[in-house]
């Protein structure tokens, strides 16, 4: 392990322990917060940052932090953040923002989104930006070198993550094509009730259900690699066929809808349900209260990009619902 931070005086230790693959904040030689991370290709790719609640309020999150990209920045290394709390350390902190990887910066960042070109609306950036996601997240539990623990958690962020995808393609796309010809829109719903059932194999085989037992990991992610590849040129198409009749300005909203109704979707698929119209928009929403129930009960934790509601961010809001207030101090008090 390598110590990174080592304050006697405060009793802290920052060490980055690479066989779990995370970073230790350690306070009275106790484990007090983690940073999760991976390798991928030549990027150190970001999870999630977590503080022991008893902890929070002290900073420790923002020194946990500090110390990792201080060190990576020595190293010249590129990230990709998939973490909340590094995105917002990042905004008070733009001198590290250079270590971002320009191609593949993780959670989607408005500002690019903002800047895309004139060959390039909005709505194509959000859907790479998505891309690039799914595929960074699926790096860890699609490989063999990769710990037993380490891929069942990976399994289920990319499930969750790419099911809450998924969801909102259906959302969101589906619904901008239904006047189209029948034989348009059911190539790309199809592909994505395949890919759904997939993720649904995938994630049982590796909690264990006997159903799917009998199926090898390669012969699992051959399946999903296929039709997600299958996925993203279908959704491509589809997203030019509705910019072929959009002007940029409905294209800025429709990428907003989208990311949007991506953070409040099911966390699970179902391929079974509705997918379009009103049976579907029904469908998605008692799911995402049964899954987010779900996953509070098994301690899923499904990283999420905080948005500024424009009328209700008001800090008694947050308290009624038990949400995140994203001001300039939230990384203090992590």
């Amino acid at each position: 392990m390598k110590i990174l931070l080592d304050d006697q005086a405060a009793r802290i230790r920052i060490v980055e322990n690479p066989e779990l693959g995370y970073y230790e904040l350690r306070l009275d030689q106790e484990i007090a917060g983690t940073l999760d991370y991976r390798d991928v290709d030549d990027r150190r790719v970001f999870g999630l940052t977590e503080i022991r609640s008893d902890l929070r309020g002290r900073g420790l999150a923002t020194l946990l932090i500090r110390t990792v990209f201080d060190d990576l920045d020595t190293r010249g290394a590129q990230v990709t953040n998939y973490c909340p709390a590094i995105d917002r350390y990042l905004r008070k902190h733009p001198e590290h923002r250079r270590l971002i990887d320009s191609v593949q910066p993780g959670m989607s960042d408005r500002n690019a989104l903002a800047r895309a070109g004139t060959s390039d609306s909005r709505l194509d950036a959000a859907l790479r930006s998505e891309h690039a996601r799914l595929h960074d997240l699926a790096a860890v539990p699609r490989s063999n070198l990769s710990a037993p623990h380490h891929r069942r958690h990976g399994a289920d962020m990319f499930t969750a993550y790419a099911a809450q995808h998924l969801a909102a393609s259906a959302e969101v796309l589906l619904h901008q094509a239904r006047n189209w010809p029948s034989d348009e829109v059911s190539g790309y719903l199809g592909n994505l009730r395949r890919l759904e059932q997939s993720l649904r194999v995938l994630k049982g085989r590796q909690y264990g259900d006997k159903r799917y037992l009998d199926l090898g990991h390669d012969e699992v992610w051959a399946v999903i690699d296929r039709l997600l590849a299958e996925h993203e040129q279908l959704e491509s198409m589809v997203a030019v066929r509705i910019a072929a009749d959009s002007d940029r300005d409905a294209l800025a909203v429709l990428a907003e809808d989208l990311l949007t109704s991506q953070d409040n979707s099911p966390t699970r698929t179902h391929p079974n349900s509705p997918h379009v119209g009103v049976p579907g928009r029904i469908a998605r929403r008692m799911w995402r209260f049964a899954d987010s129930t779900a996953d509070d009960l098994e301690g899923r934790v499904v990283p999420a990009r905080y948005r500024r509601h424009p009328k209700h961010d008001s800090a008694f809001s947050h308290y009624l619902r038990g949400s995140q207030i994203d001001d300039e101090a939230a990384d203090e008090r992590l």
